[in-house]
């Protein structure tokens, strides 16, 4: 991948007032650069103008449109190549597909299983993304292993080394393997065969994959690292005030990203004052559909100042979610727009509070979820009071 640029010389007293040059963005002229974004460009040599289309006596501007021109028709090639190469891929892959999943049966086990319910009775009913990526993760551990369902609880192992050979994450394991063992009870019913479902990964075998997939991927937890109030203040004069006020509301209520986004709709949050005088912030939690919608509010006490400030903020409506990019350049890799949640139990916990209340105010359905993805295992709080 590469594109020609012309580089003004208005310095130059004669013509051209203008060199060409080519970038390049390949691996086999980069050599061994340690750049973040390598690169390797080259002057080309007039001699070689006229078959490009480029002359002495043209101007800077000319050459540069005939230069966009050239770029235009090498991203044309360029992508034509890749679609070309996908599919090829996609056919090469197909091929072996059907080798393991009859086409026919496919077609029926994604009609009865993966369509979307809430398009009924519409005549396009497409796949939820979700399980579409699912499925096809399933399909290419049933291809690759290379066993017949009726087979797969004798071969347990060797499917988990098919995990642990591409790195998957074990709860991503666990997702396809559901996956599987649906696949293999469909395609087993319809053959007549019996079926013993795979089992999830227990112990040492559990163990293993969390192991290889941490190593591989060079993670450091579950999800995003957490930004604590100080990274926060750190980075106020790197963002612009809407960001840093959608940061900070993440950092002091402990909120997911799309409960942030939804309070500038009034009619997801409310406020109340308890029995001893306490600001209590209550609000909806769009995630949690498994409960009846009255009971999905949680309640948020605002015990500090720097909450009662998250709630002028809230009032202002002067926040806007950053972009992922930001969050990386200005706290480094590993922090998401979870981060502020990320920290939430750990800076309340530092403040003396509960992680049974911590759990509540976070909108937990149980204290073992806060404890098990919330709490930083490397810190501890002292309460000498």
């Amino acid at each position: 991948m590469g594109y020609y640029y012309v580089r003004s010389l208005s310095w130059k007293k004669s013509t051209p007032q203008w060199k060409l040059q080519f970038i390049s963005y390949k691996k086999v002229d980069l050599g061994e650069s340690r750049a973040r974004k390598p690169k390797k460009e080259w002057d080309i040599d007039p001699e070689r103008w006229a078959p490009l289309g480029f002359h002495a006596r043209m101007s800077v501007e000319d050459a540069k449109t005939r230069a966009k021109q050239l770029n235009l028709s090498l991203r044309a090639k360029e992508q034509e190549k890749l679609l070309l190469e996908r599919k090829r891929q996609e056919t090469s892959e197909r091929l072996k597909l059907e080798r393991w999943l009859p086409l026919e049966f496919v077609a029926e086990f994604e009609s009865r299983f993966l369509r979307d319910r809430s398009s009924e009775g519409k005549t396009d009913r497409r796949q939820k993304p979700r399980a579409a990526r699912v499925w096809r993760a399933a399909q290419r551990a049933i291809a690759a292993t290379g066993v017949e369902p009726i087979e797969w609880f004798f071969h347990t192992y060797e499917i988990y080394d098919y995990f642990y050979r591409v790195h998957l994450s074990i709860k991503y394991v666990n997702v396809i393997l559901k996956m599987m063992n649906l696949w293999g009870f469909f395609i087993s019913r319809k053959l007549s065969q019996p079926f013993l479902p795979l089992p999830m990964p227990r112990g040492y075998e559990r163990a293993r994959l969390i192991e290889n997939y941490f190593h591989a991927k060079k993670q450091v937890g579950f999800g995003s690292i957490a930004i604590t109030p100080a990274q926060l203040d750190s980075a106020k004069k790197l963002l612009s005030v809407v960001n840093y006020n959608w940061l900070f509301l993440s950092v002091w209520l402990g909120l997911r990203p799309l409960e942030i986004d939804n309070l500038k709709n009034e009619g997801m949050w409310r406020m109340e004052e308890n029995m001893r005088g306490t600001t209590v912030l209550w609000v909806y939690q769009t995630k949690v559909i498994a409960l009846p919608p009255e009971e999905r509010w949680k309640p948020i006490p605002l015990l500090f100042a720097e909450q009662k400030k998250a709630l002028e903020i809230l009032m202002s409506g002067k926040f806007r979610r950053p972009i992922p990019k930001t969050m990386r350049n200005r706290f480094g890799e590993g922090v998401t727009l979870y981060g502020g949640r990320k920290g939430f139990s750990d800076l309340m916990l530092s403040l003396g509070q509960k992680l049974e209340n911590i759990s509540v105010w976070m909108g937990h359905a149980t204290l073992n979820r806060t404890w098990t993805n919330y709490k930083d295992k490397k810190r501890f709080h002292l309460n000498f009071a």
